[in-house]
């Protein structure tokens, strides 16, 4: 439990972090757009910018001619006296404070006109924004936001730099977008009202999430424990345990399941990327091959190891059965005998697996990356082939550990089936007695009930060493 704590303490902080390397703090610089092409009012770019503030991939824009000399602001303070005509459109739903937001502008490109914008809202105590806030031209014919319809050929794209002030919990902002050819009023005029968002809201919201929704799952599937003397230690241990993630992922065997971890792990990071810029933009994030990949090998992975788990370390049903009459294992089997562990992570048949420990390394390597860089670029976002191949060859190494190592299973289902043949021929020795015996130490059956003990205590070590659980004691035949 402390292990998972600091883990996610750990995680938490990494995500904080992240978000608040995509916004600054109140009051700080804004980072003004990087145009894809000499713009009017062109200034250097967010290099945060992805898709955390575009609804789409960034449109292609034409060179343009620069104006050759700055108009002063037309509007100034009079607080937006002027009509406000000209249609302004959004592309993403929310406005993400300290970060670049594109607008379509739908009027004709003004060369000798310098363009301002300015962000006007009641909590702010004064009208923000300016010439070296925007970067706009004339949007191409290739541009994605012609190909989707958001804008048509001869529209302006008006790339802005969202100050850091007017982020808040989703209130609305009014932002003007107008040019000015001359000192007496803007030629072209427009303004749209958009509801502005903050990572300072955000990021919490993000984190209560994700918490409540795995306390949720680890509530739902918290062990019931039995009662009486039907509860085992192991029972009672994962009944405390309900919150550690190697207790909520464990294999059918009751122990730590890497593969299973690795899931929870990368689709808890990569939910969250996903809320956070959903809650930032508005918009559902696309997912790059990359992350579909980290995904699908640890799914794929997961199932197969499950399915040699179910080969090579499956208990025969009448074994099974058997077993649990004698109270050596539980109802639920090996899963309800067997206590998870972090140590299960990093090794296989009670020894270090170097395999487990390389797999585990790098997802830790590659989900802390994700965490970091996904939340700007998570549509986007790619990693090393090799590195990919790494990830998907320990799996296939851990899956095929599993399918060559010792059939000890197999020993101990033979050993049980032995055992259970010697038990019912104890039983068939004391049928025979005249009177039949019903005490086990009853000399007329000592031959068969002593090949039973003798046979029940080398199974007894035998299930000890293949399944780690407490050595039986109970050696004697059940007669009736």
């Amino acid at each position: 439990m402390k292990a998972f704590a600091l883990a996610l303490v750990a995680l938490s902080i990494l995500f904080v972090s992240a978000a608040g390397a995509e916004e600054a703090e109140p009051g700080g610089a804004a980072k003004p757009p990087q145009p894809s092409a000499p713009l009017i009012n062109a200034a250097p770019t967010n290099p945060a910018q992805g898709n955390a503030v575009q609804a789409g991939p960034p449109p292609a824009a034409p060179a343009t001619v620069k104006s050759t000399q700055i108009v002063g602001d037309c509007i100034g303070d009079n607080r937006f006296i002027y009509h406000a005509g000209t249609p302004v459109l959004r592309t993403t739903t929310f406005l993400p404070a300290n970060n670049s937001a594109d607008f379509i502008v739908q009027a004709e490109f003004k060369p000798q006109a310098t363009y301002y914008v300015k962000f006007d809202a009641p909590y702010l105590p004064k009208v923000s924004g300016g010439k070296n806030a925007i970067s706009i031209a004339p949007i191409a014919e290739s541009s994605p936001y012609v190909k989707e319809g958001i804008a048509s050929k001869g529209d302006l794209l008006a790339t802005v730099n969202v100050p850091a002030e007017i982020g808040s919990y989703w209130r609305s902002v009014y932002v003007h977008i107008y040019a000015c050819e001359d000192s007496k009023s803007p030629s072209t005029n427009g303004v749209i009202r958009i509801r502005a968002s903050s990572s300072r809201w955000c990021t919490p919201a993000v984190v209560g999430t994700v918490l409540l929704l795995y306390l949720a799952a680890a509530f739902a599937f918290r062990r019931i424990l039995p009662q009486g003397d039907r509860r085992t230690a192991a029972d009672e241990a994962a009944h405390q345990r309900f919150l550690d993630p190697v207790v909520l992922t464990a294999g059918v065997d009751g122990k730590g399941s890497l593969a299973k971890l690795q899931i929870l792990f990368f689709s808890v990071i990569v939910f969250a990327l996903l809320l956070f810029i959903l809650l930032r933009t508005g918009e559902l994030s696309a997912l790059s091959e990359t992350v579909l990949y980290l995904l699908g090998i640890a799914a794929v992975g997961s199932t197969a190891a499950k399915g040699a788990d179910q080969q090579q370390s499956r208990l025969d049903f009448d074994n099974w059965s058997w077993l649990v009459q004698k109270g050596w294992i539980g109802v639920r089997g090996l899963a309800r005998s067997n206590e998870a562990h972090w140590s299960d992570i990093f090794t296989s048949d009670g020894e270090f697996d170097v395999y487990h420990y390389q797999s585990c390394i790098f997802s830790l390597i590659v989900g802390g990356a994700l965490l970091v860089v996904g939340v700007s670029q998570l549509a986007s976002f790619e990693i090393p082939t090799s590195l990919l191949g790494v990830l998907g060859l320990s799996q296939v190494v851990y899956v095929a550990g599993k399918l060559v190592s010792p059939p000890a299973m197999a020993d101990l289902n033979k050993a049980i089936k032995a055992l259970r043949d010697l038990e019912r021929a104890a039983q068939e020795a004391a049928l025979k007695a005249v009177p039949p015996a019903t005490d086990v130490n009853d000399p007329r059956i000592d031959t068969e009930v002593q090949r039973y003990r003798n046979a029940a205590t080398t199974a007894a070590d035998l299930l000890h060493a293949v399944t780690n659980l407490a050595r039986p004691t109970n050696f004697e035949p059940l007669l009736r």
